[in-house]
């Protein structure tokens, strides 16, 4: 398919292609070749694009040389309007993402007027680096991740629909681009909240082997949260035709979370879930939780085929989350799925560091570039993300009997 002469952008050498659609770029889009990661993967990212967050839009640039693809990009844009993402009657106890933090920054009368658009390089449905992936000579990959970004925001300045901030998350120590050259591009590098990983033993064949591993503390109270819940409640692994079946049901109790969120950046599609069930096939995990007949709650995740699992959404009844221990039932049907599908490791994803390192989950520092367009404003964003950053040190438990081996570097996708 030749790509619409609007959409291409080129870069004296390389070539950088610009699309708006997933279908213009797939014949480009080499992503096979170019990383492991399934969510640079046509599957997954087709259907973020037919099922897209509410007011999400999407940019794919594809960087070729000589008629090669040797760089994949993927943007997400997003328009941040204070008033419609910060809820007021409940504030949730830790920021989940930066413009959440950013939003708590200047929450009240100014954070209801703060609207910004922003072009993201990665995915805000996800934690961790999902936005590029290349084969580049030495030393080139970041000259060439900023050319295919400003491909991105040139076109916005051609359909009148600028973006004030530029987003690159979240990169692993050693993983991403030169921090060097990106401050020589006026990018500002921060942290907020550390991941939750928490590395897999092989030598775990089920969640015997893993209680095994546990001091009889936590072992104990593992045990004893399968009993709270087993008392009054029910698991049920879905399949896909289930998941179609109880879309309505998922995405009202997915929206109860976010309406006790406080803040929301991301408003998930109707559909999302029964998209990714139906895409993803048996890469997508749904566990369900039930009070009789009553569907109380669930757990959702992806198996990435660079041997991760990445926990994903999820919903559940408050009510039903003290006597029975939901929420630590649905980590440690996670530690589960993680062992079932061999996985190396599991993305618990950011906040509740405290029940999530008593499974066994470790935090891990991810670093992010952030900009803004204007020079004049851009000098300001250093003393906000200086105010920001968490003073506080997360509070961590250590439930296993002998030291487990670090959490391994995620494999790199670019």
């Amino acid at each position: 398919m030749t790509p619409d002469p609007a959409s291409l952008t080129t870069v004296s050498h390389p070539e950088i292609l610009v699309f708006d659609t997933f279908e213009d770029a797939l014949p480009f889009w080499d992503s096979q070749r170019l990383t492991q990661d399934i969510f640079l993967q046509p599957e997954y990212l087709k259907t973020v694009e037919d099922f897209p967050p509410s007011g999400m839009t999407f940019r794919y640039a594809v960087i070729r040389v000589d008629g090669v693809t040797r760089g994949i990009v993927y943007c997400q844009l997003l328009a941040f309007n204070g008033a419609d993402s910060i809820r007021y009657h409940r504030q949730s106890p830790q920021p989940r993402c930066f413009f959440q933090t950013f939003g708590q920054f200047l929450k009240g009368l100014v954070a209801r007027k703060v609207s910004f658009r922003t072009v993201v390089a990665g995915n805000l449905m996800l934690t961790g680096h999902h936005g590029y992936a290349m084969d580049a000579p030495r030393g080139k990959e970041t000259l060439w991740l900023e050319a295919a970004l400003q491909a991105v925001r040139d076109r916005g300045k051609s359909e009148k629909d600028p973006a004030s901030i530029t987003l690159i998350k979240d990169f692993e120590e050693g993983t991403g681009p030169d921090r060097t050259t990106m401050s020589r591009k006026r990018y500002h590098a921060f942290r907020i909240l550390p991941s939750l990983i928490m590395s897999l033993s092989q030598e775990w064949q089920d969640m015997g082997d893993y209680l095994n591993d546990l001091t009889s503390k936590y072992r104990v109270r593992a045990n004893k949260a399968r009993q709270l819940f087993e008392a009054k409640l029910h698991r049920r692994d879905f399949t896909e035709e289930e998941v179609r079946t109880h879309a309505g049901d998922l995405h009202r109790l997915y929206q109860r979370v976010v309406d006790d969120s406080g803040f929301n950046v991301i408003h998930l599609h109707p559909k999302y879930i029964a998209g990714m069930a139906g895409n993803l096939g048996p890469r997508f995990l749904l566990r369900s939780y039930w009070a009789s007949d009553q569907l109380v709650g669930f757990i959702s995740a992806i198996v990435n085929t660079n041997g991760e699992l990445e926990a994903h959404f999820l919903g559940y009844r408050e009510e039903w989350n003290p006597p029975c221990k939901l929420y630590l039932n649905m980590l440690l049907d996670l530690v589960e799925l993680g062992i079932r599908h061999r996985c190396h490791r599991i993305i618990f994803a950011r906040t509740a560091d405290e029940i999530k390192s008593s499974v066994g989950a470790v935090p891990v520092d991810l670093t992010c570039y952030i900009r803004h367009r204007s020079p004049f404003s851009n000098q300001f964003i250093r003393p906000i993300l200086d105010y920001l950053t968490p003073e506080e040190t997360p509070v961590l438990r250590h439930p296993f009997r002998h030291d487990q081996p670090e959490v391994q570097r995620r494999i790199p996708v670019a």
